[in-house]
């Protein structure tokens, strides 16, 4: 089934956003962890941490677990993330974070994450102690390349949503089956329903002129325009907007009493809700950067973009 965006979507997007009250205490709104963050890459996991607090009532704590060589650029650019040094060789790495994970909402794996052997197999790790918690994922940048290389990871495990790009997205569609090999233009023309039912009907967040995100039975489509910019870091942006608002799913029960109405799984209004406002986002930002933009000029408009969508 597939379904364009309307007042019944946005509604149960809206029922997804938590109110704010003074009746709450700090981390009742949401806390998440992104794990990512090396030597060469330091600004993805910050844009997707800062995205994740910067989105409107946002989430109210976010904790990233990169390697060492990463903590003190990703502390030096904000005060306000929780930077946890764990991607190491040590033996009792996995033991660390485990003892964080029960703290969190959400968990966003893999902006700036980079490939090193003794990194990716301790991600793998932290999936499966994500998974024996119930702890709700996004799966983005070399997560998802990690999967491509062994599809069992998360397979059948609902609670997962993956963002790629069209070359992340046709090595999936290589890794499964669907395609002999990486060919970005047949990619373009498998339907995102169709890799989520190969992978067990995750979520699958398309990314493309227009965004199209499926569990494998339902697909929806968000038509908001965005802007024909590309500058490095959009993505991370949506992995964190997405994964502020699968916090606020786990958070709550409007979400679920809302999606369970509209028979529509939760997790596909999550990744709509993310989506939808980094795309606003961008074209707002474009609007008055054109040529210029980067994707702090993004982030700046976030809070903009949600009032917009979401609370007029």
């Amino acid at each position: 089934m597939a379904a364009q965006l309307d007042r019944t979507l946005v509604r149960a997007i809206r029922q997804a956003i938590p109110s704010l009250s003074n009746d709450f205490h700090k981390g009742q709104y949401g806390k998440i962890g992104i794990v990512g963050g090396s030597l060469e890459y330091t600004g993805a996991p910050y844009y997707a941490g800062i995205s994740a607090l910067k989105t409107v009532r946002g989430v109210d704590l976010c904790h990233i677990f990169c390697t060492k060589e990463a903590a003190i650029p990703i502390k030096c650019y904000s005060p306000e993330l929780i930077v946890h040094p764990l991607l190491t060789q040590d033996t009792n790495a996995i033991m660390k974070i485990n003892e964080v994970l029960p703290r969190l909402d959400a968990l966003v794996l893999g902006p700036g994450l980079g490939r090193e052997p003794f990194v990716l197999d301790l991600v793998k790790k932290v999936v499966e102690s994500a998974k024996a918690m119930q702890l709700p994922m996004v799966l983005d940048g070399d997560a998802l390349y990690l999967l491509s290389t062994d599809t069992s990871l998360i397979h059948g495990y609902v609670h997962t949503i993956l963002t790629p790009n069209i070359v992340e997205y046709g090595r999936l569609c290589v890794a499964t089956g669907l395609m002999e090999k990486l060919d970005i233009h047949k990619a373009r023309l498998i339907p995102p329903a169709q890799l989520s039912q190969s992978l067990g009907n995750v979520t699958v967040l398309q990314k493309g002129k227009q965004d199209s995100v499926s569990d494998g039975t339902t697909t929806l489509t968000n038509t908001i325009e965005g802007c024909p910019r590309r500058c490095g870091g959009q993505g991370d942006v949506l992995a964190g907007t997405v994964g502020s608002f699968l916090a606020w799913h786990q958070c709550q029960s409007k979400l679920k009493n809302q999606v369970n109405e509209a028979l529509i799984n939760p997790l596909l209004v999550v990744a709509l809700g993310g989506s939808m406002l980094t795309r606003q986002s961008a074209a707002m930002a474009f609007a008055e950067k054109k040529r210029s933009m980067t994707t702090p000029d993004l982030i700046q408009h976030l809070g903009e973009a949600f009032i917009h969508l979401y609370e007029n």
